[in-house]
Formats: C-alpha cells, sequence, structure tokens
C-alpha cells in the first residue's frame, strides 16, 4: 500500500496545478481576439436604450418645432444613433460589444482595464451627462481603482500554479508553499472580483432605472464559478504538496529500522560479526557486498553499536567444527553436554603433574574404585585419585566472569 502511495501523491498535485492553471488561463483570455466572449463577469444591455435630447425639457422650442414642423428638440439617443452596439461583455481584460448582425468587436486586451459606461456607452453626449447618483459612481471609482490589481492577482496566481510543480521537483516543501501562495492569492482575487463586479452591477441598474434610459446590466456566473473552482483545484494541490513534504521529513527523521539497522535484509549490519557465530549456509562474502555511508556513520548510536560484546564465560555462543571437506558447520549440544565439554576445557592437561613422564589420573570422570582389603596380594587399599575437596577443577575467579573475546583462535 505505501508503494502505491508515494507515487500517486507525487502526481496528483501536479494535475491539480494543472487544472486550475487552465481555468485562470480561460478567464484571462476571454474576449482576447473576440474569443471566448462568453466568458464575462458583466454584461450590458443597451438594445433599448432611449435618452431623451437635451433640448426635450424646452416648452418654446417643442411649441416652435410644431408650429414651423422643424424639428427643433432633437430625436432620443439610441444604440443606433449613438453607434454602440446592442450589449457589451466585461471581462478581466477587455469588453467587446455585440452588433445586431451578429458581429462582436473587442477592445485591445490590457491589464488595468476598466470599463466606463458615460465614455464607452457614450452618454456623456446625452442628457444623462450629470445625473449619475454617488452611489454609481462610487462603485465605478472602486472599480477602476482595483481592476489592475484584479487581473494582476489572477496573472500571478497562474504562474505560481504553473512554477509549484517545479519547485517540487527539487522539494516538496518549496512546491507547497509556492502552491499556497497560489491558494491565497487566487481566493482573494475570486472574492474581490465577485464583490466588486456584483457591487457595479446593483449601482448601474438602480442609476438607469431611475432615469428611464433603458439600460440594464446582469452578472456574469461563468467567470465567478471558475474562479472558485480553480481556488478549490488549487487548494487540493497545496493540501497534496504538503502531505508529500511531511512523509518525506518523517521517513528522512525515522531512518532505517531497528531490522534494518541490526543487519536485516536490504541493509548493511552495523555490529560487528561474530566469529563464533555458527554459519547460515550463505557463503557469500558479504563484506565485499555490503557498504554505503551507514558503514562509515561516526554517531553516538553506531558507536555505541559497535562496541566490543562481552558475554558470561560458560555461556559461550554455537560452537563449531570444521568437516572433513573443510566446511564449518555448527553442533548442537545439550546442556549435559555442554557442561561436559566446559570441563573438558577447564581441566587441566594430562601432563600437569607430569613429574618422572608418569601421567596423572585426574581426568578421570569418576575416583577409582579402592582396592579391598581382601585384594590381590592382601596389601592395604590405595587410592588412585586425591581425595581433596577441588578434585581436578581450578577455582573460577567471578571478577574475571565477564571478558571480551576478539577474533582470534581460542588457545
Amino acid at each position: 500500500m505505501s508503494r502505491m502511495r508515494s507515487p500517486t501523491l507525487g502526481f496528483l498535485p501536479g494535475v491539480f496545478c494543472l487544472l486550475a492553471f487552465i481555468l485562470i488561463l480561460l478567464l484571462l483570455l476571454a474576449g482576447v481576439n473576440n474569443s471566448l466572449t462568453s466568458i464575462y463577469f458583466l454584461k450590458t444591455d443597451a438594445s433599448k436604450l432611449s435618452v431623451p435630447s437635451k433640448l426635450a425639457d424646452s416648452t418654446f422650442l417643442k411649441d416652435l418645432s410644431a408650429v414651423s414642423g422643424a424639428d427643433y428638440v432633437g430625436q432620443p439617443a439610441t444604440a443606433s444613433s449613438l453607434g454602440i452596439a446592442d450589449s457589451y461583455t466585461i471581462s478581466l481584460l477587455t469588453a467587446c460589444g455585440h452588433f445586431a448582425d451578429g458581429t462582436v468587436s473587442c477592445a485591445k486586451p490590457s491589464i488595468g482595464f476598466a470599463f466606463n459606461p458615460g465614455a464607452d456607452l457614450r452618454l456623456d453626449g446625452t442628457s444623462l451627462q450629470g445625473s449619475y447618483s454617488d452611489a454609481f459612481l462610487k462603485a465605478l471609482s472602486t472599480y477602476s481603482k482595483l481592476t489592475r490589481w484584479l487581473a494582476g492577482s489572477y496573472v500571478a496566481s497562474a504562474l505560481f500554479l504553473f512554477l509549484a510543480p517545479i519547485a517540487a521537483c527539487a522539494s516538496a516543501l518549496g512546491g507547497a508553499f509556492v502552491s499556497a501562495i497560489a491558494t491565497l492569492v487566487l481566493f482573494a482575487a475570486s472574492v474581490a472580483g465577485a464583490v466588486i463586479f456584483k457591487n457595479v452591477n446593483a449601482a448601474f441598474n438602480d442609476n438607469f432605472s431611475a432615469s428611464g434610459a433603458g439600460l440594464s446590466s446582469s452578472i456574469g456566473v461563468t467567470p465567478v464559478a471558475l474562479s472558485f473552482v480553480a481556488f478549490v483545484f488549487s487548494l487540493i494541490a497545496s493540501v497534496l504538496f504538503f502531505l508529500t513534504a511531511r512523509r518525506n521529513s518523517k521517513s528522512s527523521r525515522r531512518g532505517p529500522s531497528l531490522a534494518h539497522a541490526v543487519g536485516g535484509k536490504g541493509s548493511p549490519s552495523l555490529l560487528a560479526e561474530d566469529p563464533y557465530a555458527a554459519p547460515t549456509g550463505d557463503t557469500t562474502d558479504k563484506k565485499k557486498k555490503s557498504g554505503g555511508f551507514l558503514t562509515n556513520l561516526t554517531s553516538p548510536i553506531t558507536a555505541g553499536l559497535n562496541k566490543h560484546k562481552y558475554m558470561q564465560v560458560g555461556a559461550q555462543p554455537a560452537l563449531v567444527r570444521t568437516d572433513v571437506q573443510g566446511q564449518r558447520r555448527s553442533v548442537s549440544a545439550d546442556d549435559a553436554e555442554r557442561r561436559r565439554l566446559d570441563d573438558d576445557w577447564a581441566a587441566q592437561d594430562d601432563y600437569s603433574h607430569g613429574g618422572n613422564g608418569q601421567r596423572s589420573r585426574s581426568r578421570s570422570r569418576s575416583p577409582a574404585p579402592v582396592a579391598s582389603a581382601a585384594g590381590a596380594g592382601g596389601g592395604a587399599s590405595v587410592p588412585l585419585v586425591t581425595l581433596g575437596g577441588i578434585g581436578n577443577k581450578p577455582t573460577r575467579d567471578m571478577n574475571t566472569a565477564y571478558e571480551p573475546y576478539s577474533s582470534g583462535p581460542r588457545e
């Protein structure tokens, strides 16, 4: 399961970054080269525009026009008379006009573009000039000030999302931080864009509905949805990047497992080899294969593991013997046999008392029988071994019960 999790965590963050980047790119390219005009934050409808002329309130001119038959008042201004499109869609970088014949014309895109109804709809040359409400003017002022920051935020978030997977190739934590910055910037831009255009839409409708000019506006749902979906994708990518960085940090701190540290499979042993340990049947020279930085560690942990090992005399490791083919094999012995072998090891030599070449009988397993008084020759019985309480076992000094052993041969 852990093998499946690692590539998954490394692959998914990049996918979510790519998806968020594509969605932001759609927002930025809306209206560029007359394309993606269906993606807009605000749409104004001027098809029913009808603005009375500036002289429409003059009673004298109205009467003069009625008497003379000439129009001294002027006709109401419409979309066709003003030479504007029937509707306009406003995006981040530009605005596009949609004419009645189906043609679309978009302004040159630029960061900091702001739609101005007075200039773009040519309302400043009509009787509506100077009749804008304070709420409408305030909403337009806020929109004009923040539009540059709004477009720049989307551009910056797209750039950070593009760089996040690249930074993650060097460091998962670096990719996580870059993706987190993109997420925060994108969230701020999404909220700000939704609030700004909502306020402009409300102020626009309130202002022109009261004047009876026949202008209206509506909010575009598509860019708001794309922006928040991109934010969710960016947030998921950031979380996955942080999980990957956390997993890598834990694995680096944990290091090799205890089984590997003491010579488990797949890891070099940190312990000194036992020269008297029984072979396991693998005759491969492990010293030549083992290596790596673990064998050269000088940390306190490995220094403690590489100390001399001490063992109790009498609790020896597995016995080893060499067969006729020259191979070392382990010898299993029960407790009785092991004690007997220990006694033989500690027993005195046959010639330790060898005065005049006469052998000592100290290695007898049991005392020799004593000749009875009725024995041969009828002589007195003479014991063949000493009757002392010590026997042929030397007294062990408990102060030297533990001693280090080396890899040299036993004497």
